[in-house]
């Protein structure tokens, strides 16, 4: 069912905040597929700007999580970046349903938040997506 959730190039997120294609050395870049792309095309389109693409013709691509930057992370706003979250989720055509859905402020650290979802991919494959955001 890896045609389904589809292949695409694999992406190295670097604790720098950094995002580069995985080279695999003498290979070149490397691939990713099924759940796994799916994955990591979740976690692009949440922390991409929504209309960031629109000159590629994607205009509703990404999310609108970064609205919330700078915003205090009090219980209206933590509902708001939840939405925004499940919203961002349930327009990638490969998702069946949000399962589970939590985002919480990281105590003692300003600004970031936790996000972890449970996806039912249209395959019927459960898919876990965990990221940090730093809203501050």
């Amino acid at each position: 069912m890896a045609d389904e959730l589809k292949t695409d190039l694999r992406l190295a997120f670097k604790d720098t905040g950094e995002i580069d294609l995985d080279w695999g050395g003498d290979t070149g870049a490397l691939p990713v597929s099924g759940k796994d792309n799916l994955v990591q095309a979740l976690t692009m389109r949440l922390i991409v700007y929504r209309g960031h693409l629109e000159q590629l013709g994607h205009q509703r691509y990404g999310s609108r999580v970064a609205e919330l930057i700078g915003e205090p992370l009090d219980r209206p706003n933590l509902e708001l970046l939840r939405r925004y979250v499940r919203q961002a989720l349930k327009e990638d055509p490969r998702v069946q349903e949000v399962t589970s859905l939590s985002v919480s402020a990281r105590p003692g650290m300003p600004g970031a938040v936790d996000v972890r979802a449970g996806i039912r991919a249209i395959t019927g494959d459960e898919v876990e997506l965990g990221l940090s955001l730093d809203l501050g």
